[in-house]
Parts: structure tokens; C-alpha cells; sequence
């Protein structure tokens, strides 16, 4: 129906607001069943009964049962989440209506209920006609300035009310397909639904997923803070990965997910196996890990920015909100790193250990950011195709820059110092998401442990001269991988020759350019400590020992870089 001045003026969003509570309710309900199921029932028949095909096939039939549980819990979300949206805005509706019938009644104008407005007639005995007809043009765009922005408010009303109205339809007519059809053809109508999700999300205005960083965060700060907080706990998945939502938010909502990720694997290793199931494994150890971090903060405190079991798992940690620090670094791992308690440990841990050493000289943050499919490289695997090729770079160079995009989008103060730091394989993705359109949104670049970052020179990356950093270990064989390409040593001329690396010019050579600093040597394992993956001077970059920093001071050359004091690493010779 088309919105009229009356409906809108005398509707009680209030009672939508009272109904998607009680909707809230149920729905938390009904994860607390899904929770127990995994607890009281699951688990005990599984340590009960834990061989033989009987045992698969209970295993199969509880996982999907709590499967089942969580999905159906998801979808009576949605609808407390459609019944708040709309609660919301039509109460931000009913506050322009208000104050564009004050308006009018100050006038002295009638409003109509068709949205319509009318002026009284002006008595003309005393009026000249020049005086005249300029009162009547006035008159005449008051009221047209009114009645036009009475239109636009009745309109917005009624697309948001017509959008609730289409999602409940949805989700009521799914619902009712499923008390027809059983409990097991409701779970796979209520799955369907789920694309309501992002139907819930673009109607109340939330930019694609292409959207600029910058986008997303005028679309938050437009939102009221009842719904925002609403959204948060309903989307978490959705909004805490998303980059130009702020930090503080998007620690929230993955906090939150963070469980419930946690209990779909566990569900899903009941009934997985081989290769599947030591990747669920993985990733439940990563997730593990990732809690403990969170459960025992310190200083300073992490925020999780990311959270997904997609590829080879995702996941965001800061030391310090990126939001408020004046300096933020994101680390960029490689090689053989995926979410697995590893990565929750060591690969986090050095984010951490760079925020330590950074607040020596300035307010910092500091991210590991795993946000793409890095190159596995298992046992004697050195011709694995993924290793030797740029593709995962290349894809994860995309969502690198939208990171960065993000952080200077939701910074309060909208120019953070920030520093991009590669290691290993991630410094060739740092080196493609400088080549994305309008170039790296960085202040400095680090590449340590680096096979090369797909350029031949530091001022390819787009920098100024004198912001780009490069460390290699004497005995880390990454930064030793010779090119592919046979020319780059017989023919004269070709390439940058001895300096080539397998990605490119060698970052820490005199070639390309960039500056020096020191790092301590690392352990040699040779050959076999590169065949095998026993890399220890791969990583002796973040090494926060003091024989380390007496040795190099690599964390603290990077804590210096990361703050803007670049002028005062202590350097190192180019090769």
C-alpha cells in the first residue's frame, strides 16, 4: 500500500521493538539447545559409542541434529533482526515526519494526508501587486520545498515497510513449508532463507561487498546505535570481517562468532575424515588458541578483526585498537602459514611482540593479518606449483589493500602512520597489493625473509624514496631461492642477474634500493632444513630475545620503522 501521513505519524514501532525481543528470546533459546545437544548428547554418545558403522552413523545423525539446531536458531534470528530494522527505521521516519508537520504548522499550512500541502489565501487590500506576487512565490516554494520533502519521508517509510514485510513473508512461508514437510526438509527450507541475511543488510542501505572501505564506514555511522549494536549480534560473521566497520565493533562480533565457528567444526570432524578431517583439526586449534589469547589479553589488549574457516582459515588479531593508535603496523605472514595453533601462537605472538617493543616509541597497534590462502609447502615439497607461483598473492594483495583502505576509513583521526610489513611469501603480497589501482595506502613498507615482491626496484612499490625496508638473515635460505629463469644468469643484460630472486630483484640488495637494517644470522640448517621446513633463521626477524636484539635488533629496527623513526634502525649492508 502507499504510506500516508496518518499511518506513518500514528504507527508504534514500539511494539515491533516488543515482538523482536521476544523473538530474540526464542532464538537464544534455541542455541542453547543446539549447545547442549553438542554437550549433553553428542559428546557423551560419542565417548560412549565411538567404533564401528553404528557409531558413524549416530556421530552423523547427532552432528546434523545440532546442525539442525544452530541453523533453525540462525533463521528466528533473522526475524528478530528484520523486526528491529524496521522498528528502527521507522522511528528515524517518524522523526522527520514530526519535524516537517512542524514546520508546516508554524507556516501556517495545511498537510494533507496524501502527503499533500495547501496554503491559506493571503487577503490582498492592503497589499500592492509587486508585493503581492513576490509573497506568492515565496508561499508557493514553501509549500512545494514541503510537500516534496513530505513525499520523500512517506516514500522511504514505505519501502522499509514493505521490506519487512517481504522478509517475514519469506521466512513464514519457508516455516510453514517445513511443518509440511518434517523436521529434515525444514532444516533445508530454513538453509534456503539464509540469503535473507543479505537481503536484511542492503535494505537498510549496507554497501555491496565491493564497496569502498570508506563506504561501509559512512553507511555504520549513518545507522542508530540500538540497531548497530542489534546488528552486530545477529551478523557477526558477516560485520566483523567486514573492512570500514570499526575495530571495537568488529572485536565484538567476532567474539561472538568465535564459539559458534568453533562448535560447527567440532561438528563437522564427527563426520569427516582423511585429508578433511586434519584440516577441521587444524583449524579447531587455531580457534582454540585464538580464545586463549583473547581470554588472557595483557598488554595491549587484542582485538580480533577477523574470523572464517574459509580455504585455509582466516583470522585478524591487533595488539592495540587500529582505531586510536597514532601508529599501526599489519603483518603479512607466508609461507606455510594457515589457522592452525601455530599460527594462534607464533604467528600472533609476533604482532604482539612488535606492539611491546613499539610503545618504547609511540602509541602503536599491531596486526597479523591472515587474510588469504597462503603457500603450503609439506615435507620435500619445493616444486609445489603453489609455492613457485604468485597467484595466492595476487588474490590476497585484493583484500591486503581493502585492510589498509579500512584502517585509514575507521581511524579517528583518518591519517594513522601506517607501516606494511611482509614476511617471506606475505612481502610478495604486499608487493602485488601495491600495484592495485591508486596504489599501496601505506606510509612505510618492510619486507624481511623475502623471495622477492614481484617488482625489480623499492620505488616501484609507489613510496616516497627512503620508505621502503628490507632485512634478510644471513642463513635464511628464503631469501637465497634462486629465479626460475635460466636467462636471468647466461644472457647480459637480462634482469638484474645475480640479485634475482625467485619473485624478483632481491629486496635486501643494492639493486633494488631499498634501506638496510640489521638482523642477527639465525641458524644454518642448509639444504635440508629448506627441504624439510626447518627454517629457524626464517623467522629470527621477530626474535624479541636479548641475544637477538644484541645481534641485529631486527624487532627493534621494525618497532623504530613502524613509530616513523626509519632514520634511526641501525643499518645494514645491501648484498
Amino acid at each position: 500500500m502507499t504510506m500516508r501521513v496518518s499511518t506513518l505519524r500514528d504507527a508504534r514501532p514500539q511494539l515491533l521493538l516488543d515482538a523482536a525481543h521476544a523473538w530474540d528470546r526464542l532464538a537464544g533459546r534455541f542455541a542453547g539447545h543446539a549447545k547442549d545437544c553438542g554437550t549433553h548428547l553428542q559428546r557423551r554418545v560419542a565417548e560412549a559409542w565411538n567404533q564401528g558403522l553404528g557409531a558413524e552413523s549416530a556421530a552423523d545423525r547427532l552432528g546434523r541434529t545440532q546442525s539442525d539446531l544452530l541453523a533453525a536458531g540462525q533463521e528466528l534470528q533473522a526475524v528478530a533482526t528484520a523486526l528491529t530494522a524496521a522498528a528502527e527505521i521507522l522511528l528515524a521516519h517518524q522523526g522527520r515526519l514530526e519535524r516537517l508537520l512542524g514546520e508546516a504548522h508554524e507556516a501556517g499550512f495545511t498537510v494533507h494526508d496524501d502527503g499533500s500541502v495547501s496554503a491559506p489565501e493571503i487577503h490582498t487590500d492592503v497589499m500592492s501587486p509587486s508585493t503581492l506576487g513576490q509573497l506568492e512565490r515565496v508561499r508557493a516554494q514553501n509549500v512545494g520545498d514541503l510537500a516534496q520533502g513530505i513525499a520523500a519521508v512517506l516514500k522511504d517509510a514505505d519501502a522499509a515497510d514493505t521490506a519487512c514485510v517481504d522478509t517475514l513473508r519469506l521466512l513464514t512461508e519457508a516455516a510453514e513449508r517445513c511443518r509440511r514437510g518434517g523436521w529434515g526438509a525444514g532444516v533445508l527450507e530454513l538453509s534456503s532463507a539464509r540469503e535473507l541475511r543479505d537481503d536484511v543488510l542492503a535494505d537498510i542501505g549496507m554497501p555491496d561487498a565491493h564497496a569502498a572501505p570508506k563506504d561501509v564506514t559512512t553507511w555504520g555511522q549513518g545507522l542508530p546505535a540500538g540497531l548497530r549494536q542489534d546488528l552486530l549480534r545477529d551478523y557477526p560473521a558477516v560485520l566483523g570481517n567486514r573492512d570500514g566497520i570499526p575495530a571495537a565493533d568488529r572485536d565484538t562480533a567476532n567474539r561472538a562468532y568465535l564459539p559458534v565457528l568453533l562448535s560447527k567444526l567440532k561438528t563437522d570432524l564427527s563426520s569427516a575424515d582423511g585429508s578433511t578431517a586434519e584440516s577441521l583439526r587444524a583449524k579447531i586449534d587455531g580457534l582454540q588458541g585464538l580464545q586463549q589469547t583473547l581470554s588472557h589479553p595483557g598488554s595491549p589488549r587484542p582485538y580480533l578483526l577477523g574470523l572464517s574457516d574459509e580455504g585455509n582459515g582466516r583470522a585478524i588479531v591487533s595488539f592495540g585498537n587500529p582505531d586510536t593508535a597514532e601508529n599501526v603496523s599489519a603483518y603479512v605472514p607466508g609461507l606455510n602459514t594457515r589457522l592452525d595453533g601455530h599460527f594462534a601462537s607464533a604467528d600472533v605472538e609476533r604482532a604482539r611482540n612488535i606492539a611491546r617493543m613499539a610503545q618504547k616509541y609511540g602509541s602503536t597497534a599491531s596486526i597479523t593479518w591472515l587474510g588469504y590462502d597462503a603457500p603450503q609447502l609439506q615435507g620435500a615439497g619445493l616444486d609445489d606449483l603453489a609455492v613457485m607461483s604468485d597467484g595466492d598473492a595476487q588474490r590476497g594483495a585484493v583484500a591486503y589493500d581493502r585492510l589498509l583502505q579500512g584502517i585509514r576509513a575507521t581511524h579517528d583521526s583518518g591519517a594513522p602512520h601506517i607501516t606494511a610489513l611482509g614476511h617471506s611469501y606475505g612481502s610478495l603480497t604486499v608487493g602485488q597489493a601495491s600495484q592495485q589501482p591508486g596504489g599501496l595506502p601505506a606510509d612505510d613498507v618492510i619486507l624481511v625473509g623475502s623471495p622477492g615482491v614481484g617488482v625489480d626496484r623499492a620505488s616501484d612499490l609507489g613510496l616516497p624514496a627512503g620508505h621502503v625496508y628490507a632485512a634478510a638473515a644471513a642463513n635464511d635460505p628464503v631469501t637465497e631461492l634462486p629465479s626460475p629463469d635460466p636467462l636471468e644468469y647466461v644472457v647480459p643484460g637480462h634482469g638484474l642477474g645475480e640479485h634475482k630472486l625467485w619473485f624478483g630483484t632481491d629486496p635486501a640488495s643494492r639493486a633494488f634500493g631499498a634501506r638496510d637494517f640489521s638482523v642477527a644470522p639465525g641458524q644454518d640448517t642448509g639444504l635440508t632444513g629448506l627441504l624439510h621446513g626447518n627454517l629457524p633463521a626464517h623467522t629470527v626477524y621477530f626474535d624479541p630475545s636479548p641475544d637477538a636484539d644484541n645481534n641485529g635488533g631486527s624487532l627493534r629496527n621494525i618497532a623504530k620503522i613502524v613509530t616513523g623513526h626509519g632514520d634511526a634502525i641501525k643499518p645494514a649492508e645491501p648484498r
